[in-house]
């Protein structure tokens, strides 16, 4: 197969994943592809390459994915400080960028994977949940119907 066919099938596939997943998923996704870019910019950066658009990808993930989805009003006290932290991650990584330093981003991708760590533990709980509240709702919706 030619890279535009593989290329175009990944597309679909990411495309098909995205629209299937749960709120939560989602943000598991961004995170996932936030750290890609983080050690692609990382890994680009120690090659002595412009890691501009890794850079570019990570804080728009950062802005659009992960800041655009927090509400303070029903957050509270957990989006002001993932707003925080999204804030110090914004400035780590064009200091690192600015810099050249590669060592600068370690710091931010082990705090993404430990998020990322955390979401993932709280949407697989949550997908748990809605299981065990689909089996209990099933044996209810038979007697109903074989009444």
């Amino acid at each position: 197969m030619n890279h535009r066919v593989i290329n175009a099938y990944k597309n679909v596939s990411n495309q098909t994943a995205v629209s299937e997943a749960s709120p939560l998923e989602l943000i598991v996704m961004v995170y996932k592809r936030l750290i890609e870019n983080l050690r692609d910019a990382q890994s680009q950066i120690e090659k002595g390459l412009d890691a501009e658009q890794s850079v570019a990808k990570a804080l728009d993930l950062i802005e659009k994915g992960l800041m655009a989805a927090l509400d303070p009003d029903r957050g509270g006290d957990i989006a002001k400080n993932l707003a925080a932290l999204y804030d110090w991650s914004t400035r780590e990584i064009l200091t690192a960028r600015i810099k050249r330093s590669p060592e600068q981003l370690t710091g931010v991708i082990e705090v993404f994977k430990s998020l990322e760590s955390a979401w993932e533990e709280i949407a697989t709980m949550r997908a748990q949940d809605l299981a065990k509240e689909g089996t209990a709702a099933r044996p209810a919706s038979s007697a109903a119907a074989a009444r």
